[in-house]
Order: structure tokens, then sequence, then C-alpha cells
């Protein structure tokens, strides 16, 4: 566990203690990445590839954060980050460079609806509105884009709409900007599922950073286009692979060190000195890290103001795909919950039927504080309402509530409030000394998706070898470090 908020106030001593004090002298690198999932990852790939000596201290006993997949009964459940888009070229390549393959969603067939209380159908990814409702969606996103025109996906709050945008939640924006109750209850579904919280706790200019970092509504609609033949957990698990001994799991950083051109980082069991680190974990866990000099205010602010969201995933596996023999695609989107967003994800060739199945914010929430088998029990008949009785009768399961997780606690990414952005944005993205910050929460493109984590590990790992070669003397060179 890391330090709670009181271990920041103790002295240096103390934090040795209850980090890395049985190591009696710390092991030299170049660079200390923290955190194992995709964006630490990233980071810690691309400098290593540029033979850059590097160090991976992971908390958790995997790789991965938010990507987990376990093979249940001989059916590959992935608990965590699943789809990607066609339009994303990070994360292309990198399954191209380990030979993984992806699996089209399933779109044959209708797409469901639950809006306003009635169960409709839309033709593939159209919603079932009338005149009145496909108007009202036409100018909600005519207005978005014009908004997306004026915010620098880079740092969204030198905008000079920025104050007025930070001061609306998205709620307030939805009802000013639409007059449809069909059209408002569509976004409202569609926009609570990405941003795992209700539209009134986010701010309005962190919504449109995630609009315009992903190149508008077109691209968003196909970010689950596709998904991992076999799950997600192969890319990490192969990008660990790569980096070998360089990952260092069950190492929960407690104290970070730093100064003198130097950092250093103290776990349970270790301790390692570098030239620089990159913190690629979520914003509100680096304040669970205690700093030795404090970081400068306005980052802790920051930290201080960033929520999680809430999302518990659920995948059901039935005896056959039996969405599919009425017509339906296994795509379903709701506005009254608890399940807000369903996909089939079955895989090629299987006999059984596999529906994953999101509950989030508020939901996520309620979901949460129930028992397993109530849980169940509301979540099948929310899926009933979609599809039919005979979502009622899975064969299996299989759930992961995220915010429960000790090293995860919240949705896909940290959300905004109003006013926070632009107040202390700067501090996101902006290194302190040696320190440097990656995760999806830092992305410029596509923010919040798998291919946000690793754009946001590829920029602090330029920021730290520009920085390790304006520091290092003429004519000298990286050199690998053996440990």
């Amino acid at each position: 566990m890391f330090f709670c908020a009181l271990g920041k106030i103790c002295n240096y001593e103390t934090d040795r203690h209850r980090g890395g004090e049985n190591v009696r002298e710390a092991r030299r690198t170049e660079v200390i990445v923290v955190g194992a999932g995709l964006a630490g990852l990233s980071a810690a790939l691309a400098l290593y590839d540029r033979g850059i000596d590097v160090i991976v201290l992971e908390a958790q006993s995997r790789v991965g954060g938010k990507v987990l997949s376990v093979v249940e009964d001989g059916v590959t459940v992935d608990y965590g980050a699943q789809w990607i888009s066609p339009h994303q070229p990070r994360m292309k390549a990198l399954l191209a460079r380990f030979g993984l393959t992806t699996v089209p969603t399933f779109a044959k067939g209708d797409a469901l609806y639950v809006l306003r209380g009635d169960r409709m159908r839309g033709n593939g990814d159209r919603p079932p509105l009338g005149w009145t409702g496909k108007l009202d969606l036409f100018r909600i996103r005519r207005k978005l884009d014009k908004l997306a025109g004026t915010i620098d996906p880079g740092a969204p709050w030198k905008s000079a709409a920025a104050p007025e945008l930070d001061a609306l939640t998205m709620e307030t924006w939805l009802e000013k900007a639409a007059f449809s109750t069909a059209a408002k209850s569509f976004c409202r579904a569609v926009a609570e599922e990405g941003l795992c919280a209700r539209l009134s706790e986010v701010s309005m200019l962190d919504v449109l950073w995630d609009y315009v970092s992903a190149g508008g509504v077109d691209k968003l609609m196909t970010a689950e286009d596709e998904w991992i033949a076999g799950g997600t957990q192969q890319l990490p698990a192969k990008m660990a692979e790569r980096l070998g001994d360089a990952v260092r799991p069950d190492n929960a950083v407690r104290t970070i060190r730093w100064g003198g051109g130097q950092v250093t980082a103290y776990t349970d069991r270790e301790a390692w000195t570098g030239r620089r680190a990159i913190v690629a974990i979520p914003p509100t866990f680096t304040n669970r890290i205690a700093y030795e000099p404090p970081l400068p205010p306005d980052r802790d602010q920051l930290c201080q103001r960033i929520g999680q969201g809430a999302v518990i995933k659920f995948v059901l596996v039935y005896d056959t795909p039996f969405w599919r023999e009425r017509g339906w695609s296994g795509s379903a989107y709701g506005e009254t919950g608890p399940i807000q967003t369903v996909l089939d994800g079955t895989e090629p060739g299987q006999r059984l039927g596999v529906l994953a199945a999101m509950a989030n914010g508020g939901h996520a929430r309620r979901l949460g504080r129930l028992g397993k088998e109530e849980r169940k029990t509301e979540v099948l008949r929310s899926l009933a309402r979609f599809v039919g009785e005979k979502a009622l009768e899975p064969v299996a399961v299989y759930e992961k509530d995220w915010s429960a997780d000790p090293w995860i606690r919240g949705g896909y990414g940290g959300r905004f409030a109003p006013g926070v952005l632009s107040e202390f944005g700067p501090s996101l993205l902006e290194p302190v000394g040696p320190i440097h910050w990656a995760g999806a929460e830092t992305a410029t493109v596509w923010r919040m998706y798998m291919e946000g984590a690793l754009q946001s590990g590829e920029r602090a790992a330029e920021e730290v070898a520009r920085a390790l070669e304006a520091e290092r003397p003429a004519g000298g060179s990286a050199a690998r470090i053996t440990r």
C-alpha cells in the first residue's frame, strides 16, 4: 500500500525506514519508471530501444495496470481495457511488432437502445431517434466541433474560452445546447460510459480535451471497432518480456528523493538511483508517494482535485450468442442503467456467446455497495431490458470493480471537476526537477484510451532523452549500466 497523506509530513529518515531501509546501497540506473501499465511500459521501451538503461518499478505482481485478461473455464475474459480503433497507429504498430492480431467487434444486425424508458432498435451505430432528435444531434455535433476548434490538445487551458468552458459541467452545457429530450438521453448514455462519471461531475473543458485529442466524433465512434484476439493482457506481457529483468514487480514506490542532479526511488525491497524518473501512475496515486523535497504546491493541489470516476465491467457467458439469431449485433446503450453499454465479445469460432457490459459512474458506485448476488441480479435484469429474458440465463458471470482495486481505485482515468484544468492544468504535464509524468490523463492524442497511454509514455521518454543528452558531456554517448 502507498503512503497515506500523513506519511508526507514524516521526515526523510522515516520515509527511508518505510521504503528501502534494508537496502544498504541504492543500485544505479539512468532512468527509473514508476508503474508498469501501458504508459510506463511504453516509456521504458522507448528508452530501452535507444540504449538508455531503465528500471520499471511496479506495485503489483503483474504488469498492465487497467489491462487484465484471465482465462476462466476456457474463456478469455478481458476484465479491463479491451477495444481499439483502426485510427490508433501506436496500438497498431505495437501489435504488429509483437505478432498480435485483432478481431472486429461483431456489428451485423441492429444495436439496441433503452432511452427514456423505451427499448428501441437502431440501424448500425445510428440511434433510433425521430427527426427532431436527429436534427438536435446534428446541432450538438456542430457545436462540439466549433468548440473543439478552439482547444489546443497539448494545452487546453491556454484556450481563450478555457475559463468559461471550465466553469461548466457537461450536464449544464448539454442542457443549454440541446432542445430534444431524446437527443439529451442518447448523449447522456454515451458520454457517461466514456467518462465513468455523471455528467454533473466533469468539466466541459475536460470533455472537450478528450474530444479534440481523438480527432472528433467520427473517430470516437470507431473506438470500439476492434479488440485483441486472445486477450489484451498479451500486449503488456510482451512489452515486459522485451524489457526482461528491468521490470521489477511487487515493488511499490513509497518515497522519491530528488535533487543534486539525481533521483532515488525507495520501495519496501529495493532502492534505485538514476538521473531521471518517469512516474506513470494515476495522478491521484502520485500524491501517495512521499517526496523529498515536497512537490510544488500547484502539482499537489492539482492531484488533490482529480476524481477517478467508477466502472464495473461484467463479462457474461451464454451457451450460444443468442442475440445474433434475433438479428441483434450485441451492441446496446442505455440511459437509465445500471448497465449503460454492452458489446459482443465472442471469439470467432467459439460456440459460447460472450457479452461485455459496463456500469459506470453513479451506477457503478451503487452496485459496488451491494452484495455479489444482489449485484448480479440487478445486472441481469438490466441486460434483459436490452436483449430479453434469455439474458437471465448465463452460463457464467465474471466481474471486476476497478474502484475496489487497491492500485487503480476508479474508472478509465482521472476526471477534472470545473475550475481545475484552467487553474492547475500546466502542472499535469510539467516535469518537477528530474521527475516526469506519464499516463492516459496526460495524453494529447486519444486521451484516456490505450493509444493515449502509449503516447504519454513516448512523450515522457522523449523529454527524458532530451534532458539526458543535454546533461551529457560533449562527445559522450549513452551506455547501458551493468547491474
